[in-house]
């Protein structure tokens, strides 16, 4: 590829997307997006699947359980259950005292559903979905694919929720 249409968002980019956050800005990362948000925007959680070995901890495109705080606006008006797509994917911490809202975690227990899973004790009770406030804004992270073909329908509305809860904000 010609040098202008690689190298992804640089130093510049970085510095926009922290200052739309702090300034009141909404900023949602899908999957392997949210560790570019964790890294360069300091967010206090980190990513309890990084640097494991595939022998210990493997999901090539599964089904997967989480579990809902359908309290929380993100995931109003949903099942306290539904299946998400999870594709080496992540699965979250938080230190304690962290200013993050968790919306959703990985099932406790039975968390495959369909497809293939090792080490799924790994992935139990982890944060699956969170909305971490920095400065005015927030960062929405999905640890997995709300958005996959065809296994999106339950977890597409979250997307949804996650934009319209966006704008209910800004217009407060």
């Amino acid at each position: 590829m010609p040098a202008e249409y690689t190298g992804g968002i640089g130093e510049a980019g970085v510095k926009n997307l922290k200052e739309f956050v702090s300034n009141g800005g909404m900023l949602i990362c899908f999957d392997n997006s949210c560790d570019l948000a964790i890294k360069e925007l300091n967010l206090p959680v980190r990513n309890t699947l990084e640097g494991v070995k595939s022998s210990d901890f493997y999901c090539p495109g599964s089904i997967l359980a989480i579990e809902l705080d359908n309290k929380h606006s993100i995931a109003s008006a949903l099942p306290a259950t539904l299946p998400a797509y999870f594709i080496n994917s992540s699965a979250y911490a938080v230190a304690a005292d962290a200013n993050v809202r968790v919306i959703a975690r990985y099932a406790k227990e039975n968390v495959l559903m369909s497809g293939w899973l090792l080490g799924e004790e790994k992935l139990r009770g982890q944060i699956a979905l969170a909305e971490v406030t920095m400065g005015k804004g927030r960062v929405v992270l999905f640890g997995f694919r709300p958005q996959h073909r065809g296994q999106a329908w339950s977890t597409l509305p979250l997307i949804w929720n996650a934009l319209s809860s966006a704008t209910a904000t800004s217009t407060e």
